[in-house]
């Protein structure tokens, strides 16, 4: 399947997934919480990949609700097929030294994201943690995939909610 293709799906995905409406939601917001504190991290959110757009639907310590799709961390984990992504300098990754995060505040150093998927298997999104230091170590990827299962378990809960009529 070529790129565009798959890509056309993922976004139709987004799309009928009804995620974009589930910003500020109490439980997205929990998870976030949770990862942020286990990690130690400065930041950390769940993201869903748009058009043009990367929309944050919760976030910790970063303070912004939407930043362009060229330069988010997130939209490369999406185009990793389903693979964690984890960037301990992101100063020393080509793929990200130029992004304004990095070169700008907040100054992303490291970053690791696990991609949240729909029941077929398509990347909608992440979840993510980031800080302005580099890693220092091994990084331990069990709490952030098994977030990542959570926030896929609360968007088809609200799908399901949304397209079973009421009686």
């Amino acid at each position: 399947m070529d790129v565009f293709s798959n890509e056309k799906k993922r976004q139709l995905a987004v799309d009928q997934s009804g995620a974009l409406a589930m910003r500020g939601s109490e439980e997205l917001e929990r998870i976030v919480d949770v990862v942020r504190d286990y990690y130690r991290t400065q930041y950390a959110a769940i993201s869903i990949i748009d058009k043009r757009m990367q929309t944050l639907l919760a976030e910790r310590g970063l303070g912004v609700t939407e930043t362009p799709r060229n330069t988010a961390f997130c939209a490369v984990t999406v185009r990793q097929g389903g693979q964690m992504l984890v960037i301990p300098d992101a100063r020393s990754d080509p793929r990200f030294e130029e992004f304004d995060s990095v070169i700008n505040d907040p100054f992303v150093r490291f970053y690791a994201g696990a991609p949240i998927t729909d029941p077929a298997g398509l990347a909608l999104g992440a979840i993510c943690v980031a800080d302005s230091e580099p890693l220092a170590g091994d990084f331990d990827q069990s709490l952030l995939v098994i977030m990542a299962r959570e926030v896929e378990r609360e968007l088809a809960s609200r799908m399901k909610a949304v397209v079973t009529p009421l009686t």
